[in-house]
């Protein structure tokens, strides 16, 4: 389980310490490649490292923080610029969020290796990077996120994540119910379970043997994560497996879809041949691998093919991940005797790079529901929208918590705020607003003033497209054509770079060429303008799919417990048709989970 510190930090670093959920810390009791010798008793993180490790140093030379800069702040879309959206579904902005979170955190630590601030910062060495940059995650695809257990895990760390499941029926996860608030309610769910368990909630709870004398008790800077500035308890505290899943309304409601889906699937045990005769933990142990190979299945099946270019994804699947799997190998071959079992290495030209595509795809509002969106049969309060800095208020992690509109905050999410999910998954997409933004150049106006940023936060920690050029300088990621090179001497894979004329095309082409970014292009930024170049924006282009799904189908196929590797219908590969787990349908889609999960009609 991961504790999250303030806005974008999930842990307070040091030097070389790193201080974890239940307060211990990892010191240098190192030995190779920084993780921990025989013999030591810190905590054990996972391995971050490099596709392309011997590629050149990215961008050298006095100006490049400037030039960085400049080209970060050409990405600002103007407030009133009318663009056309992507035939995206919303949802799936958030659900590769989601994927972020449940396989990596550690590179947005402002910290050590990852200081980004400065008016002149150089890339960092790739060995000491390799060596010094841990991800606090374990890697791989097994909803460590949602469940709160991972390979390595201190006591307070294990007690939190027993309370993530429901005092009166253990095999279930605990949810959280919806507030009143006197103003409405969607009809959806019908229950009332339609918020993440709150830390005032689990509070109420008798004999959990976890009360507000534990909680002031714990080592600061854990203790702050449960307690506001004033001493009080931060009751809104989502009590979830990673608390950065509560960070805006439509990833922690995403993140409750999966809690239900799991608890849909307690439900089968009996009828599905689950254990349901030997104890809730067997029927919970069961679940939850049921759960997680219906989310692997969903990430390669229908999140890559929405995003990337189909073609590449076939191609990569067919070939069985060739770029991550020597990766892989290459990386365990190195650290494998001081990880723990179920770590998966990621590479970094993907997780402080390639997979951001992601922020260019957030609107600046939402159609969210008959409150805040389009009525419905003349129900709702007024035709407007969920704006940004509505969905992080309504969170445990906003300045102000689920404000109350007569001042004070409510305990949880009030029932006017749930959201209803077919605005959210409309495979359609017939309205431009329930459509994610196309994957380009350009961000929305909020991600340049961002939303979370911490009150007294300068210009750069609140431009987004800024701290990503940094975060990747700084990581000593290699160029996006130094990557397209790398892909074709490991795989054979030819990829056609982008050329001067459309890489200096639009409003950012201006910085792109005073910055020297033509031959030697930052790779955040290119897998943006070739999605905007080579796809109209609708999916990333052929070098950022490649990255893209290359690692998280590797991630897949390289771990013997996922989906992959268990016999079933598909050509004797395991398939959702297997399971029937949940409902009378197959959850072969995201509105079949949302269906299962009796969020989506």
């Amino acid at each position: 389980m991961l504790f999250q510190l303030g806005h974008g930090h999930s842990v307070v670093a040091h030097s070389n310490q790193e201080t974890r959920l239940d307060g211990t810390t990892l010191t240098a009791a190192r030995g190779r490649n920084g993780r921990k010798r025989a013999g030591a008793q810190q905590p054990v993180f996972g391995a971050f490292g490099y596709y392309f490790r011997d590629a050149p140093e990215a961008f050298p030379g006095k100006n490049s923080t400037k030039a960085l800069d400049a080209l970060g702040d050409a990405m600002a879309e103007p407030p009133d610029a009318a663009r056309p959206d992507s035939r995206i579904p919303v949802i799936f902005t958030y659900l590769g969020q989601f994927i972020d979170h449940d396989i990596s955190a550690g590179t947005d630590r402002d910290a050590g290796l990852s200081m980004i601030d400065g008016d002149d910062i150089a890339p960092a060495p790739r060995e000491l990077v390799i060596r010094d940059r841990l991800n606090l995650r374990a890697g791989a695809l097994r909803l460590d996120s949602l469940y709160g257990d991972s390979p390595d895990q201190e006591p307070f760390s294990r007690k939190l994540a027993s309370l993530l499941r429901d005092p009166d029926a253990r095999a279930k996860m605990w949810l959280g119910r919806l507030v009143n608030a006197g103003r409405g309610r969607v009809p959806l769910p019908e229950d009332g379970h339609g918020d993440l368990l709150r830390l005032g909630r689990l509070l109420e709870e008798p004999n959990q043997q976890f009360g507000k004398a534990e909680i002031r008790a714990l080592p600061e800077p854990l203790r702050r994560g449960f307690v506001n500035e004033d001493g009080s308890i931060r009751a809104q505290r989502a009590m979830i497996g990673d608390p950065r899943n509560d960070e805006n309304l439509i990833l922690a409601q995403l993140h409750l879809a999966f809690l239900r889906f799991h608890n849909r699937v307690v439900d089968s045990a009996n009828s599905a041949g689950g254990p349901f005769r030997e104890g809730d933990d067997a029927v919970y142990s069961w679940a939850r691998q049921l759960v997680r190979w219906h989310y692997q299945w969903l990430v390669l099946n229908a999140y890559l093919p929405k995003v990337c270019d189909q073609s590449v994804v076939a191609d990569v699947l067919a070939q069985g991940a060739p770029l991550y799997s020597k990766f892989y190998r290459d990386q365990m071959a190195k650290v494998a005797n001081s990880l723990p079992p179920g770590q998966m290495p990621l590479p970094l030209e993907f997780s402080a790079a390639a997979f951001r595509f992601g922020h260019s795809m957030v609107r600046a509002s939402y159609d969210w529901n008959r409150y805040f969106g389009r009525p419905t049969n003349g129900e709702g309060l007024r035709d407007t929208r969920a704006d940004l800095e509505h969905l992080f208020a309504y969170t445990g992690n906003g300045e102000r918590p689920m404000p109350a509109a007569e001042g004070g905050s409510h305990a949880g999410l009030p029932s006017h705020w749930a959201p209803e999910w077919e605005r959210l998954v409309d495979v359609h997409v017939v309205l431009r607003d329930r459509a994610a933004r196309r994957i380009d150049t350009l961000l929305a106006p909020p991600l340049n003033d961002m939303p979370n940023a911490p009150a007294d936060a300068g210009r750069l920690f609140r431009r987004l497209a800024r701290r990503n050029l940094r975060r990747g300088y700084r990581l000593n990621v290699p160029s996006a054509q130094d990557c397209i090179a790398g892909i074709y001497a490991r795989t054979g894979a030819a990829i056609e770079p982008l050329g001067a004329d459309e890489l200096t095309s639009g409003p950012t082409g201006e910085a792109v060429r005073e910055g020297g970014f033509v031959t030697r292009t930052p790779l955040w930024f290119y897998v943006l303008k070739e999605a905007e170049i080579c796809a109209d924006g609708q999916h990333l282009g052929p070098l950022g799919s490649r990255l893209v799904a290359e690692t998280l189908a590797g991630l897949v196929i390289n771990d013997k417990t996922a989906y992959w590797n268990q016999i079933g219908s598909d050509a004797g590969r395991w398939h959702p048709r297997d399971a029937m787990a949940s409902s009378d349908r197959i959850v072969d889609s995201m509105p079949a989970l949302l269906r299962a999960a009796r969020v989506l009609k």
